[in-house]
Order: structure tokens, then C-alpha cells, then sequence
């Protein structure tokens, strides 16, 4: 460090004036004391423009490293030399208040220049402001220096501390003698309290702080303020509120108060003032004035106010109209006064709400649950005259429990708000309906124009925004404009033609006339309608015209649509009415004949009553072509309930296997009389136990296969393939294949199967029976199940229907087959496809399949397995295969291998029909198609565990015979003579005691007599006089005892719908008359046994 005295300076800066100023030692804190030589001039300047007593200056490095700093300066902020550089290091930024750094950061310190204000650090940590000059000059090397005038702003520094004790900013202003203004002073929190930081951005100029008045206060408060600087007597004082805006645009209130001291003659020496932040004061101010206002708004309103005591019956009156005082003035106690106000003001439709209102204890009950008021709103009458009130009560203060103890009671007159509501509800009205008018003009008028027709002008108003004719011109260019892009509905007339003057005068004569005509485009793509509306005539010649031009494209091609729906519907209609009538024909003839059989062997048998052979084939035939009409009859009602739509779907568990055993039991009979071959594949079927509407989907396969039985020549092939697509969460997708060799339909038959009524007109069809709604129901089925069907077909070919419905799929019931994992089976078939699928399930199971397609080379690979020490666990074998059939085969096996190796015979018939000549050739167990996972599983665990003898065969030929159920009681509730005669006959073929009621009231009052264990089960008809089944079956439930009687509705009401219904009404099954003999038989058993 290097130490130059004040005349060292002198001698250095080049100047006299600087050492009457600087007198004090200048600290170099770079080694080079030649380095002042080049900011000699810049130094002496900054301190004679602000009349500073020490100077600082430095590089703009990052940290400001000083250069120079004078030792007063270093002195007045408490340092000596060594605590000054251990606590700066040289540098200026360490000195600097850590929240004016701000004004230092990037480019801010470098380009500023001129006057300063900020605070730097004390030793002892107190921030303390300085007020600075800064100039930049260069170093000898000619790098650039900083350099700062400084000095302590003390008065900077003091006010500080008044504005923070009085919570406002100070500032004063200088005056010449002339009145004029010498110099402005704005303290720091001045400048803060505008969102400033110092005189940079805020400098000490009038203008800094009238510019930012806002422009409805300036003019106010500047006069003002000269009008206080300016009286010589000091009368006017200054003191203002307004709004100034602060740095960050936002205005906020300000109080402003200044006191002036004056020259002996009166004129301003210098003015000082307080300036305070009023926005909280003002804010409170206007909401005081806005309750205050709103109080005496909505007091004068009031006819009564009243503040009640609740727990004294004592009240005191703010206010009371004089009408009301002269019945209601001398009360003291709140009930009495309430009670008079009830009984001789209110109208009597609203007395007792009203008194409601009014009782202490209501009120404090409701207030206690609300955060709000009671309210109600009557007619009262005084004087004569009648008003609407609303009477209200607000909660006042609460006593020491959280009780209301006081609440604030209104009546206040709404006669005006009443009428004035009735009067806007009805503007509200009309003005909707207008606004209603007025959008459907603006939707319906795209464009106009108005045309003089005397100065032969034009001008077009596109309201759509598109421009598609020129705007404005001549009348004349307007038509030709027009006729350049459209044309007329008629050939008889031109556009030219229907706008002339002469046609216009022809048409328009008064102003009531409108003349419409439509036109088009050329190409006929669009089409309007054009309105020509007189506006002025002249010595009664037309001279002014409107012109409407509405698109009516839409509406035309509507009209166009709707011709061509009404012929089409026209079309429909006869082709209905056609079907109809074939319907009628055909379900003439189809009911006919059935009929005819009945009746004819009816006759039959009465004349042969001896010949049992005969009769018992008159029977037979007569059960038959019952059977035939009731398929008819449902079909007919079916198709009804779909088109009412009152079809509905149940949703049940079902066994997969179960479904397809049923349909194969059905479909038996007619597929053995036509002498068909049947197969039946599988393909992935994980899941078997479904949830669904089994009796509809079983309905859909019924009727798709009896198509394929009847539409198929005798010996035809027909073919059933179950499919199990993907399975997606709870639901898996299956698909139902019924295919068939047979006759097939054409390309415009299939565009139609599925409408009612509907059969194909083929000589080879005409004599099969049927309604021709077999195909519409099953369409409509699927569909409610959101499923598709689809069919294929060539005529001579044979068809293809394909069904896909999803089915939530339920936990799956399968058990581990830990005992048959990697046995060996053998599958033999002669149709690959089952072959494929059988060893598919049973890879699935665990075990290890493989197939061949002739029993040849089944009886080769099983000797060779036999030979080699590893016998097959078991072979499956079809029955009818070409060749060597099945049972020649297990005869071949048999004498080749012996007994060692179990042979399963399995088939898509009767496993009776082969069972005995099998056995015989050495079978040991018997199962039909389709092989289901399931029923593999039960049949090789049967294998496993030693049974010899198995034979799972669910289709069974019908049997007629009933269990005997000797000794057990049945109620029989049927109304009915003759078919109670006729469910008694068949119900005691079982050896049961039968007792019959002919309604529900009879049946409950039997039941209620014998008791509940008395009848094993109760058959119940629905429609029945007196009391229908339903309601007997819920008044038998609520007998004591009788809830697990067992109830069976038997009922014509055969629908899905019926069978829910009854179970919804307590009952344990359905039955459907005519009665099913076997159905009757499985119930007995279910519940009998």
C-alpha cells in the first residue's frame, strides 16, 4: 500500500480546487501509484459535480476489485486499514447491502453513470445509505475504471428512519425566491412504496411523481399543491387523497400532508410532506358507505324490524310502519305481538306457516341447523289494501352454550318486487320469443339486397360472409350475374324473365304483395327460393324492391328423400301386406294340416276303440302333429313379442355340454327320419360353465338346425362346429356353426331371410311347413344378446350359418388331473378336423393324444405300442367310419392285443343302437359326440379308477315312462275342467295322491288347513279368477312354515319373461303346457325324492 498526502494530489489531479475539498489521504490498493495518472481528470470532475468527501473506483471484474478508496470515506463506515481488506478483500461487491446487489448484477453498474443512491455495510453490520456520482475513465494500460464521488447520505439515512416509524415516505421540495422550484428530494421509501428502488429509476423531479397521479386525480391534486406552495398567508394547507400508480401499473391510495416554511415575505423556502398508503382506510371507507347504503336501501323497504329476545319473550322495536303501529304498538311480549300480526294480517292461506315462522322455539331449533335465514314469503292486508311480505328471521348473538339467544325479525313490503317479477317473466318471454324469431330469420335468410329500380342500382347483403354474385352494380348486371349461374325450375321461363320490371310490376302493385319464385343451379346441386318484397313506389310506380334469396337445398333434398322413402315405404308396404297374405296361405294350410291329422285320427281311433295296434298309432300320430302346431303357434308368438318389444333376456349359469346335449336330443328325431349324418367338432373350449340365456340361445340353434334337417334331401350331411374365439376378462366369445349339404338359397333370398313372413319361393320348399319367422326370431335374438349371424349359401351347394355371442364366463370348475398326466390315448376318426380336436382337449388334460383316420392303422399302432411294452391307456374309436368301422376295429384290436388296452366307442348317434354288438367286440365303455373337455376327463378318470363298465350317453331316446312316486302328495291348482282333469290323469300315472283347487284362494286356504309338509309340491296356474298364481304363491310364502314348499308354476305362459316372473313371485320352477311328459317326470323327481 502506498500513501499520497492531499497535496500529493493536487499535484497529481492537476488542480487547486481539489485540495480545498479532498484533504484527507488517498489508500492505493494496487501496487502501480502510476495507475491514478489516467483518471486524474475523471476523479477531480465527480467530486466537484456532488460535492463528495471521498471517492472510490475500480475494474469491472466480478467482484469490483477497488482501485482506490480515500480513508475518510473508509473511516466514516468504521473500518481501519486491516479490518477494511480482511472484510473486502479489495473489492467493492463484499461492501455493498446484499439487497441492493441487484444494481450491480450483469450490465446494470456498467452503463450507469451520474447520480446514486444505495446502502453499503458498516463494520458493525448496519446498512447505512450513500449517495454517489459515477464516471468511467481508463487506466494507464487503457483498461476501463470506475470511479464514485461518495459521501454518507445522512439525510437519506434519517429520513429512513422517520418514514419507518411513521410508516410513510417523506420528501421536500426546495423553492427559489421566485417561486419557482430549486430542487425535488423523494426519499428512498417514497420511491419503495411506488414499487421504486432509487433515483435511477425514480429521480428527483416533480414530473417523476405528477406523471404517475392517475388522470382523474392530477389536475385536482397538482392545483392543489401550487395553491398551498403559493399563499403567502399560509391559509390553504395541502392535504390531498388520490391514486397513484405504482411501478408494476397497478394504482393504489395515497394520503398526502405538507407543511411549508416561508421567506420573510411570505414566499415558499421549502415544502416538506408525508406521504402514506391509505389503500386498507379507503377500502373499509367504501364498504362501510356501501352497508351503510345498502342498510338504508333495504330498511326503507321494511315495514317492521324487531330484535327478540328468545328466552325472555321480550323484543324492541327498530322500526314500525305507522299503519301497523295502530294495532301493534302498546305489545311488550313477542308471542302476543307475532300472534296479532298472524290473526289480523296475514291471509288465512298462510296463518299457521307464518305463526310457525314466528314461535321462539322453532326458531331457535332452525337456526341452530342453519348458516343462513328462515324466509317466507304471504299476503297480508292493512288498512284495506292488501301486500305482498316476506317475513324473515336472521340469527342475532349467541348466549354462553352456543344457544341463539337473539334473533333479528323483517317484514318487508315486495308488492313492487312481486309485480316487478311477474313484469319480467313476462318481458323475459316476449323477448326470448323474439330472439327465437329473429335467429330463425338469420338462419333462414343467408342474403339480400335492395334494388332501385328507377336509378337502375344494387346492393347484395351476404350474411354467411360468402360472396358468391358481385356485391353492388346495376339491377341489370345483377340478373345477369344471376343468370350466368343458375337457371329456372321451369322451361317455360328464364331468369331474365322473372326479374324483368315488367313481371316485378305485374306481381308487386300495393305493399302487402310478396312474389316468390324458386330456381337452382345449373347443375341442380343447389336450390333457392327468392322473395321479392316492394319497398317504395313512386306516383304509383314501383321503384324500390327487396329481394330475400333463401337456400332451400336441404328442404328440397328432403322433399326428394322423402318421395323416394314414401315409395319405398309404398314398395314395403305391399311387399308386406304380400308376405302377409303368403302368411296367411301358408299358415292356413300349415295349421290345417296338422289339424286335419288330429281330428282325422281322433276319428280313427273312436271307430276302432277295439284295435289297440291302431289306436296306439292314431296316438302316436296324433301327439306328433300336436307337437308340429304348438312349434307353429310359438313361432307366431314369438315374433309378436318382438315387435313390441317386450322380449327379454334371463341371465342364469349354464353347462356348454348340457346346451348342445339338448339340442342334439331335439334335433334326434328329425335327423334319424331324414337319414342324415351328423358331426360335431370342437375347437378351444377352456371354458365350459357360461352365464347367459341358455332356453333363447338353444332357440336360436333350433331353429337354424331344423332349417338345415328339413332343407337337406334324406341322407345329407350336416355339421355342428363350436368354437371358443378369445376371452377378454370375465367374458369369452363363442362361435355356433351349423352348416349342411342341402339345397341352398339364391343371392336374392338371402338379401331377405331374415324379414318376416319371408320364404323362399322353390318348388322344392313349398310343400317343407313352416311360418317363415323362424329366421327373424333368430335374428332378433342374437342381436339383443349384441351378437351377429351370418349365413353363406349356393343354391345346390348348401349353407352356412354362423352365430358369435359373447358370454360372461363363470369360475372355471376344473380340477387337476394329476393321475392322468402323460398317458398315452389314441384317437381314431376318419374326419380329421374331430381327430384334431379331441387330441387338442386332451393335451389340454395332460395327457399325450394322437389320432389316425382308419381303424386299419389304429389296429397297426396299437399292436406295435402292445409289442413294445407301452400300451396306449386307452382308444377312442368312431363308430361309423368307411371300411373298417368302429366295431370292427375293437374286434381286430381285441384279438390282436388281448384285454390290456381299454377301447372307448364313441359316436354322434345313439350309443344304444352299437352298444350291444361293441360290447360284444370287446368295448369297454361308450361316449357321444361332442367329446367336451369335462366329459373326457370324468370318462378316463373312470378308466383310472378301475370302473369297467362306463357309458356316458346324453342323447336318449324319449322316454314316457313315469317314476313311481306312491305315497306322495300333489296340489294341483288349476281352474280349468279339462286340463285339470288332464294334469291330474298324468301326475297320478306316478302313483300320487292328486288334490285340485280351482283358484289361488282355495289353493292358500288348503295349504293353510293341511300345513306346510302335508303337499310334496304345488303345480299352480297363472290366470286364474279370484286370485292369480302369483299372488297365491306370495300369500302361501308368508304361511308359517311354507317358505321351502316347493311351488312349480304350470301355465301357457311359456316366455322367458313368465319364467322370470315367476320366480320373482317365490315359485321353484316352470313348466309350460301342453305338458312335457319327461319335463313333468324331472321335476317330480327333483322334488319328490
Amino acid at each position: 500500500m502506498q500513501e499520497h498526502s492531499g497535496q500529493d494530489i493536487v499535484n497529481f489531479v492537476g488542480g487547486q480546487r481539489y485540495s480545498d475539498i479532498y484533504t484527507e489521504k488517498v489508500l492505493l490498493l494496487k501496487p502501480d501509484a502510476d495507475t491514478l495518472t489516467g483518471i486524474s481528470d475523471t476523479i477531480r470532475q465527480a467530486l466537484s459535480l456532488d460535492n463528495a468527501v471521498g471517492c472510490i473506483g475500480g475494474y469491472y471484474d466480478d467482484e469490483l476489485s477497488m482501485l482506490f478508496m480515500s480513508s475518510f470515506f473508509m473511516q466514516n463506515l468504521g473500518y481501519d486499514y486491516e479490518e477494511f481488506m480482511q472484510a473486502s478483500g479489495g473489492a467493492l461487491r463484499p461492501l455493498i447491502y446484499p439487497g441492493d446487489l441487484k444494481y450491480f448484477e450483469g450490465d446494470k453498474f456498467r452503463e450507469g453513470t451520474g447520480a446514486g443512491l444505495f446502502h453499503m455495510m458498516m463494520k458493525d453490520g448496519t446498512p447505512i445509505y450513500v449517495r454517489t456520482y459515477k464516471m468511467d475513465s481508463t487506466d494507464s494500460s487503457g483498461n476501463p475504471v470506475w470511479i464514485m464521488a461518495v459521501r454518507v447520505a445522512w439525510d437519506a439515512q434519517n429520513v429512513d428512519l422517520i418514514n419507518g416509524v411513521m410508516q410513510s415516505g417523506v420528501w421536500y421540495i426546495d423553492f427559489n425566491e421566485d417561486n419557482s422550484i430549486r430542487k425535488v428530494t423523494w426519499s428512498q421509501t417514497f420511491r419503495h412504496m411506488l414499487g421504486f428502488t432509487g433515483p435511477e429509476d425514480f429521480p428527483d423531479e416533480l414530473e417523476a411523481w405528477a406523471d404517475r397521479i392517475h388522470p382523474q386525480d392530477r389536475q385536482r391534486v397538482l392545483a392543489r399543491f401550487f395553491a398551498a406552495a403559493n399563499d403567502r398567508q399560509n391559509d390553504i394547507k395541502y392535504e390531498v387523497e388520490y391514486r397513484a400508480r405504482s411501478k408494476d401499473g397497478v394504482y393504489h391510495w395515497f394520503k398526502e400532508r405538507a407543511e411549508v416554511n416561508r421567506r420573510l415575505d411570505g414566499s415558499p423556502s421549502r415544502m416538506t410532506g408525508i406521504f402514506i398508503n391509505i389503500d386498507e382506510e379507503h377500502k373499509t371507507r367504501e364498504e362501510n358507505e356501501k352497508y351503510s347504503a345498502f342498510h338504508r336501501s333495504y330498511s326503507k323497504s321494511n315495514i317492521c324490524e324487531f330484535y327478540v329476545d328468545l328466552q325472555e319473550d321480550t323484543f324492541e322495536e327498530l322500526k314500525m310502519s305507522e299503519r301497523l303501529a295502530e294495532s301493534l304498538g302498546s305489545i311488550t311480549s313477542w308471542d302476543e305481538i307475532s300472534g296479532r300480526y298472524v290473526n289480523e294480517h296475514v291471509c288465512e292461506e298462510s296463518r299457521e306457516a307464518v305463526r310457525l315462522l314466528f314461535d321462539r322455539d322453532y326458531i331457535r331449533s332452525e337456526l341452530r341447523k342453519l348458516d343462513g335465514e328462515l324466509s317466507l314469503e304471504c299476503r297480508a292486508e292493512y288498512c284495506g289494501e292488501e301486500y305482498w311480505v316476506r317475513n324473515m328471521v336472521l340469527p342475532g348473538d349467541m348466549d354462553e352454550h352456543g344457544e341463539v339467544k337473539h334473533a333479528i325479525v323483517f317484514l318487508r313490503n315486495i308488492t313492487n318486487a312481486k309485480k316487478a317479477e311477474e313484469d319480467l317473466h313476462r318481458m323475459t318471454k316476449d323477448n326470448h320469443d323474439m330472439d327465437e324469431l329473429l335467429n330463425g330469420m338469420v338462419k333462414l335468410v343467408k342474403r339480400f339486397a335492395v334494388c332501385d329500380l328507377e336509378n337502375n342500382s344494387f346492393m347484395l347483403h351476404n350474411l354467411d360472409g360468402k360472396h358468391l354474385l358481385r356485391t353492388s352494380g346495376t339491377y341489370d348486371e345483377m340478373v345477369a350475374d344471376i343468370d350466368s349461374k343458375f337457371k329456372t325450375l321451369s322451361d317455360k321461363k328464364t331468369i331474365p324473365d322473372l326479374l324483368s320490371r315488367e313481371n316485378l310490376m305485374h306481381y308487386l302493385r300495393d305493399e302487402t304483395d310478396i312474389y316468390n319464385f324458386e330456381y337452382c343451379s345449373k347443375d341442380e346441386s343447389h336450390f333457392k327460393n327468392m322473395s321479392a318484397i316492394p319497398l317504395e313506389f313512386k306516383d304509383g310506380v314501383l321503384s324500390r324492391v327487396l329481394f330475400i334469396i333463401q337456400d332451400v337445398t336441404q328442404t328440397k333434398n328432403n322433399e326428394r328423400q322423402a318421395r323416394a322413402a314414401l315409395k319405398d315405404a309404398f314398395q314395403a308396404a305391399n311387399r308386406a301386406n304380400q308376405a302377409k297374405t303368403v302368411f296367411m296361405s301358408n299358415m292356413s294350410h300349415d295349421i290345417r294340416t296338422p289339424m286335419n291329422a288330429i281330428i282325422g285320427m281322433t276319428a280313427i281311433a273312436g271307430a276302432n276303440i277295439n284295435d289297440r295296434n291302431r289306436v296306439l298309432d292314431c296316438l302316436s300320430k296324433i301327439n306328433h302333429s300336436s307337437r308340429h302346431l304348438l312349434s307353429l303357434i310359438n313361432e307366431v308368438l314369438d315374433m309378436s313379442q318382438i315387435e313390441r318389444g317386450e322380449i327379454s333376456l334371463v341371465q342364469e349359469e349354464f353347462h356348454l355340454p348340457e346346451l348342445i346335449d339338448d339340442l342334439l336330443t331335439i334335433m334326434k328325431p328329425g335327423i334319424e327320419q331324414h337319414r342324415h349324418d351328423i358331426s360335431v367338432t370342437l375347437t378351444d373350449i377352456s371354458h365350459e360353465n357360461v352365464t347367459g340365456d341358455r332356453m333363447r340361445i338353444q332357440q336360436v340353434l333350433v331353429n337354424i338346425m331344423t332349417n338345415a334337417v328339413k332343407y337337406t334331401p334324406d341322407g345329407g350331411k350336416i355339421h355342428l362346429g363350436i368354437a371358443e374365439k378369445f376371452t377378454h376378462g370375465s367374458t369369452s366369445c363363442y362361435e355356433f356353426i351349423i352348416e349342411d349339404n342341402g339345397i341352398g338359397m339364391s343371392e336374392d333370398f338371402l338379401k331377405v331371410i331374415f324379414e318376416p313372413f319371408t320364404r323362399a319361393d322353390d318348388d322344392r320348399t313349398s310343400k317343407i311347413p313352416g311360418t317363415g319367422l323362424g329366421m327373424a326370431i333368430t335374428k332378433n335374438i342374437v342381436e339383443m344378446m349384441n351378437g351377429t349371424v351370418k349365413v353363406d349359401s349356393r343354391p345346390g351347394e348348401g349353407t352356412r350359418f354362423t352365430v358369435t355371442i359373447v358370454l360372461r364366463i363363470c369360475d372355471d370348475d376344473s380340477v387337476a388331473c394329476d393321475e392322468l398326466a402323460d398317458l398315452p390315448v389314441l384317437v381314431v376318426d376318419d374326419d380329421k378336423e374331430c381327430c384334431e380336436g379331441t387330441v387338442a382337449i386332451l393335451d389340454d388334460i395332460g395327457m399325450n393324444g394322437e389320432w389316425v383316420t382308419t381303424g386299419a392303422e389304429a389296429v397297426e399302432r396299437t399292436v406295435e405300442r402292445h409289442n413294445s411294452g407301452n400300451d396306449y391307456f386307452a382308444v377312442i374309436v368312431d363308430w361309423k367310419m368307411p371300411g373298417m368301422d368302429g366295431v370292427e376295429t375293437t374286434r381286430q384290436i381285441r384279438s390282436r392285443v388281448g384285454k390290456d388296452v381299454p377301447i372307448i366307442v364313441f359316436t354322434a348317434y345313439d350309443c344304444s343302437a352299437v352298444e350291444r354288438e361293441a360290447r360284444e367286440a370287446g368295448a369297454d365303455a361308450f361316449i357321444t359326440k361332442p367329446l367336451f373337455r369335462s366329459r373326457l376327463t370324468a370318462l378316463f378318470k373312470g378308466l383310472a379308477g378301475g370302473s369297467g363298465e362306463m357309458v356316458f350317453d346324453p342323447v336318449e331316446a324319449e322316454k314316457m315312462d313315469l317314476t313311481d312316486h306312491t305315497g306322495k302328495k300333489v296340489l294341483l291348482v288349476e281352474d280349468n275342467e279339462l286340463n285339470r282333469e288332464i294334469a291330474t290323469e298324468i301326475i297320478g300315472m306316478s302313483g300320487a295322491e292328486v288334490d285340485s283347487a280351482e283358484n289361488g284362494k282355495e289353493a292358500v286356504d288348503i295349504i293353510r288347513e293341511k300345513g306346510p309338509d302335508y303337499y310334496g309340491i304345488v303345480f299352480m296356474d297363472i290366470q286364474m279368477p279370484v286370485m292369480n298364481g302369483y299372488d297365491a304363491t306370495r300369500a302361501i310364502r308368508e304361511l308359517p312354515g311354507c317358505g321351502e314348499l316347493p311351488i312349480v308354476a304350470m301355465t301357457a305362459n311359456a316366455f322367458a319373461e313368465d319364467v322370470l316372473h315367476a320366480k320373482e313371485a317365490g315359485m321353484n320352477g316352470h313348466i309350460s303346457k301342453p305338458l312335457d311328459v319327461n319335463k313333468l317326470n324331472d321335476i317330480l323327481n327333483q322334488w319328490l325324492n
